[in-house]
């Protein structure tokens, strides 16, 4: 590399419970060493979150630009275009990478006038805005899925994109492989069943057939909980668990270690689902995993080979599979876990994904 390169990362709304978040945490961790020893400069742009902490506790002062998700941003749109040039020039800008379709709008409109290149991250299986989306210098992929929906719904040329799964943090784990699971910490009974489940409180996320589905098994299985990390409302909360004070909710953090330790599996029912990281980090702390067969879950897991895959949006497929598991002998539950483990050592971790993340810089920049 000859030429120290300044790099600018924009993603929206940085919350702990966010996978997007995790993703652009992790790869701002791992280039901070490139920008130590002088080959590039980071600089990063968001419009808030609950999750900035964790990027300054890693060395990035994020700074702050007020947009949106969705079509209220045509309000926005010219002065952030102004706010973004001004930025860029203040900064010599070599490069963009973005992590939302709003913020590679305005990267791309930019792009000739101020002479950058611009790169994106997919992590989302999206459709709509055909003509404003996906137009970067390259585009990552964060499965194949993600990766066949660019180009059968976006039309976007193979040769612009690279498939590369998302990395995970071995390292951080391994600095907290000392945490106790200890389930009476949370007033829970040592031979308790718990379940976990990490993400947005939306209904992509399948929530609606989560509750139903433990609604029911809670009336069964009378050693049975979920816990879930989640960004739920008060007035939400205090409905779910007038249904049962069996669901219980934890407030995003950045430290959940504890949270995986103690739980027997951990459950993601999403509608849609590019490469979640509850998958990958149930296989880190070698928990049974659950998903939905869609989207980069399908992808990932083999069936009751490393963790169990049930129909989308069923929620008796849902309850059944629920049964399978807490119906697991001994012998086959390491089998499960010890296979998902295995699974995800085959991916990058954060170290070597941000040497390949420079070399695409690198390659952009000549």
């Amino acid at each position: 590399m000859k030429n120290r390169i300044n790099i600018l990362h924009i993603s929206p709304d940085f919350n702990y419970v966010c996978g997007v978040s995790k993703y652009v945490y992790l790869i701002l961790k791992g280039l901070k060493k490139f920008e130590e020893n002088g080959q590039l400069r980071l600089f990063f742009l968001t419009n808030g979150g609950d999750g900035l902490e964790r990027l300054k506790s890693v060395g990035i002062e994020p700074k702050l630009m007020s947009f949106r998700k969705g079509l209220k941003n045509v309000f926005y749109f010219y002065k952030n275009l102004k706010q973004l040039e001004k930025f860029c020039r203040n900064n010599e800008i070599n490069i963009i990478h973005t992590h939302h379709r709003y913020p590679e709008l305005l990267a791309n409109t930019l792009k000739s006038k101020l002479n950058i290149k611009t790169i994106t991250t997919v992590h989302s299986l999206v459709d709509g805005y055909e003509r404003l989306s996906f137009k970067s210098d390259k585009i990552i992929a964060v499965s194949k899925a993600v990766e066949k929906n660019l180009v059968e719904k976006f039309e976007v040329s193979k040769e612009k994109i690279i498939q590369i799964y998302n990395p995970i943090d071995f390292e951080e784990y391994a600095l907290n492989d000392n945490v106790i699971p200890d389930k009476s910490l949370i007033g829970l009974p040592q031979n308790s069943k718990v379940f976990l489940f990490v993400g947005r409180w939306t209904k992509v996320k399948g929530v609606d057939i989560l509750i139903k589905a433990f609604s029911e098994l809670f009336n069964i299985h009378k050693e049975l909980y979920l816990i879930l990390i989640t960004d739920i409302t008060e007035r939400e909360k205090t409905r779910i668990q007038r249904i049962s004070e069996k669901f219980l909710f934890i407030k995003p953090r950045q430290d959940i270690h504890y949270f995986y330790k103690i739980c027997d599996a951990v459950i993601l029912p999403s509608r849609v689902e590019s490469f979640p990281y509850a998958m990958l980090e149930a296989g880190l702390y070698k928990k049974i995993f659950i998903g939905a067969d869609t989207g980069g879950i399908k992808e990932f897991i083999i069936n009751g080979y490393n963790g169990f895959l049930f129909e989308c949006s069923n929620y008796i497929s849902l309850k059944g599979t629920i049964n399978d598991v807490l119906k697991l002998s001994g012998k086959n539950k390491i089998f499960i876990q010890s296979n998902l483990y295995q699974s995800i050592l085959n991916l990058y971790n954060v170290s070597n994904y941000s040497v390949e993340l420079l070399k695409i810089y690198d390659e952009l920049n000549q």
